[in-house]
């Protein structure tokens, strides 16, 4: 059966790494610390984990969060997806990345277990010889996921799956909300110590189509720009954080994010946000990955690049994917290059938008 999700992190040592880990709730925080092979010492001498950003616009930046901040954080997450001392969690995403290591923060301070998988992991191997109860997974991870008999029923008897870190389709978070599986949507951040808003398990279908509500403890609001604005004491910024983000609230309190600012860019003087793109490819059934940058044009000042990665076993189809897109977007928005992804970049968790910008050029 084919690998369902990302390779997992080895940081750890050894004793950190056994098949299904048990670790008392945070009485005392030290005890915490002892498994924490990446723990460090700011400048002011506070114990703590320092982690980097994912660096998808070309910058990464080192965030530094005390273990309290961590713990905080993973207080709402541990109400809203239920975790408790009898849950199992499965980290399938990359420990060095904010969203691994808070699997395993909310494991330990909800009193559960948690897993980190051999290679060639599959989810029904996970659910059956480790009773796996929650999984955090990005989009790719979930449709391949539901390609698989074996691993679909898998899904079926998870009680959260929790969904974030980059833009999913909206026909695939609505194929699983009609099929039942417990989804969760998110928006967060490494400054955040991973989420800040979610929907709720039960939620309905327009609901789940968003970024869900402001988790407790945590503040949102929208700036006159269209800005996401978050506060809280998990951040690692002592003021209000400003994103980058852009989005706005429905009439419930829901977030939807519709990309990053400094994304934005003007094609025949209208302007075009990759992400709107992106979203539209990643409704074609073939299509597991895109990105979308734009390349200097000398009619138009700009036009946009997509970059996509197909299933496995198919062929890129340019022509087809132009007509896909045509059927969903305005005609200014439709890339005419449509590129295969490059090989050599394998299938990072967030891909750096500043890397392909460069191969266009």
């Amino acid at each position: 059966m084919p690998r369902a999700g990302l390779e997992p992190a080895r940081e750890y040592p050894d004793d950190f790494k056994s098949s299904a880990s048990t670790i008392p709730p945070p009485r005392p925080i030290s005890e915490l610390e002892h498994h924490l092979a990446d723990r460090i010492l700011n400048d002011k001498g506070i114990c703590g984990i320092q982690l980097q950003t994912s660096g998808s616009m070309g910058v990464r930046k080192t965030v530094f969060h005390t273990l309290e901040q961590h713990i905080l954080a993973a207080q709402a997450v541990i109400a809203n997806t239920q975790l408790n001392e009898k849950s199992c969690s499965l980290v399938s995403l990359p420990t060095h990345h904010v969203s691994g290591l808070a699997v395993i923060v909310r494991a330990w301070a909800s009193g559960g277990k948690w897993l980190i998988p051999p290679k060639g992991w599959t989810l029904d191997w996970a659910v059956r010889e480790h009773q796996v109860t929650h999984v955090s997974l990005v989009g790719t991870q979930l449709r391949r996921m539901m390609r698989d008999a074996e691993e679909r029923r898998a899904l079926s008897k998870l009680k959260a799956i929790t969904l974030g870190g980059s833009a999913i389709a909206p026909s695939l978070v609505e194929t699983a909300w009609r099929e039942g599986l417990p989804i969760v949507l998110t928006y967060g951040m490494t400054e955040s110590a991973s989420q800040v808003t979610a929907t709720r398990l039960g939620d309905s279908l327009k609901h789940c189509l968003s970024s869900g509500r402001c988790l407790s403890d945590r503040k949102l609001w929208i700036e006159s720009n269209g800005e996401i604005v978050v506060s809280g004491a998990m951040l690692s910024v002592s003021n209000d954080f400003k994103t980058g983000d852009y989005g706005y609230l429905d009439s419930d309190g829901y977030l939807h994010v519709q990309g990053r600012l400094d994304n934005r860019f003007i094609s025949g003087g209208e302007n075009i946000y990759p992400e709107e793109i992106e979203r539209a490819l990643l409704e074609h059934p073939e299509i597991e990955q895109a990105i979308v940058v734009p390349r200097e044009d000398l009619e138009y000042g700009q036009r946009p690049v997509a970059f996509v990665r197909v299933s496995h076993e198919q062929v890129l189809n340019p022509d087809a994917v132009i007509a896909f897109l045509r059927e969903r977007l305005e005609r200014f928005k439709v890339p005419r290059d449509i590129r295969s992804w490059p090989l050599e970049l394998g299938e990072g968790f967030k891909p750096n938008r500043n890397v392909f910008a460069t191969w266009i050029r």
